[in-house]
């Protein structure tokens, strides 16, 4: 009866260790492949393949695609800490006092957003799935926008209207517009990007070129180029 007993909680814990295992795998492949394909056009089935799990799992631990999808979105909100921007701009702030410094710091500023809203090296889809949490709706896009968006938002007015000196918010919210957006877009939907592009596939260079034209955009609106 001893031996039974221990027998069956091994079985228990197996179990349970055996579940964890299947809901890691299905978390690091939804990320995966909705970081690639966008949040809506990922099936299932890609999913569960990816993950080398039944099918059936997803529905066992997240109830369907939506509670996959907020679990994911869980994931990537728990592993993000929007600094650089912010840093750059308290350690940077000197350099607005003068049209050469102004400059210096528009182009470190785009290359702090690029380098914020980029995946990285490690493959990691948790700042792409942020960006796109924010074109789906649910209580964490909420919690994103009040805690990262609007705090970045008054810190840009800042900057506009130092340089400026103009405090319109619907020119300072274009200007900032024009400085996230082409970012935003090419780490939250990668492949809408590759759709657009006339050989299927962007190059490799893409990210650095398109840092570029946006740093040369912003300083020629501003007359700093």
């Amino acid at each position: 009866m001893y031996n039974n007993s221990i027998n069956k909680f091994m079985e228990v814990l197996m179990s349970r260790k055996n579940g964890d295992i299947s809901k890691q795998a299905l978390l690091d492949a939804a990320g995966k492949l909705f970081a690639q394909k966008g949040i809506t056009s990922v099936k299932l089935s890609e999913i569960a393949k990816e993950a080398s799990v039944d099918a059936c799992m997803i529905h066992y631990h997240f109830g369907g695609k939506d509670g996959l999808i907020l679990a994911v979105i869980s994931r990537a909100v728990a592993r993000w800490e929007e600094t650089d921007m912010r840093k750059f701009y308290q350690d940077n702030l000197s350099l607005l006092n003068s049209r050469e410094g102004q400059r210096v710091f528009i182009t470190g500023l785009v290359e702090s957003v690029f380098r914020t809203f980029g995946n990285g090296k490690d493959g990691d889809p948790g700042k792409s799935m942020l960006l796109q949490l924010l074109q789906y709706p649910s209580d964490l896009r909420e919690k994103v926008i009040d805690i990262h968006v609007k705090p970045l938002m008054a810190i840009f007015c800042d900057i506009y209207k130092k340089i400026t000196g103009s405090d319109d918010f619907e020119s300072a919210f274009c200007w900032f517009m024009l400085l996230i957006c082409p970012q935003y877009l090419n780490t939250a939907s990668p492949g809408m990007i590759d759709l657009f592009h006339p050989d299927g596939k962007v190059s490799g260079s893409f990210g650095l070129r398109l840092q570029h034209v946006t740093t040369q955009v912003l300083l020629n609106g501003f007359g700093l180029n």
